[in-house]
């Protein structure tokens, strides 16, 4: 259970009963909690409102406190226009602490939700 400091479920209790049964199935039900809390997706952020001006890097603190494998965008609204949204990896901002994207071609800024694993 290495998951101190990151986000996600916290470890389940496991408590002592008397009864042996019941003790086997609460920690039984408490190794599945925090198998479930192991899962990449325990740790995943939604960073809500975002928005992007069109053609500019953007830097989006993460807060996972190391660098995302995993990043999704929402649907872009105010768009004017058909465009894409990229992620940008070669930029001087630490990936520990950030995302960055950058939307071309819509036409205007758009507002996004980023999601981060």
């Amino acid at each position: 259970m290495s998951r101190v400091g990151t986000p996600g479920i916290r470890p389940a209790l496991a408590p002592r009963l008397d009864d042996r049964k019941v003790d086997r199935v609460a920690r039984d039900h408490a190794r599945r909690i925090d198998s479930l809390g192991n899962l990449p997706a325990a740790g995943m952020r939604v960073i809500r409102d975002v928005e992007l001006a069109d053609g500019v890097e953007t830097p989006i603190a993460h807060g996972l406190g190391r660098r995302a494998t995993y990043v999704r965008e929402s649907s872009p609204r105010g768009a004017v226009a058909t465009g894409r949204i990229e992620e940008v990896r070669t930029s001087d901002y630490d990936a520990d602490k950030f995302v960055v994207l950058k939307a071309s071609g819509w036409g205007a800024a758009v507002t996004i939700d980023v999601q981060v694993m």
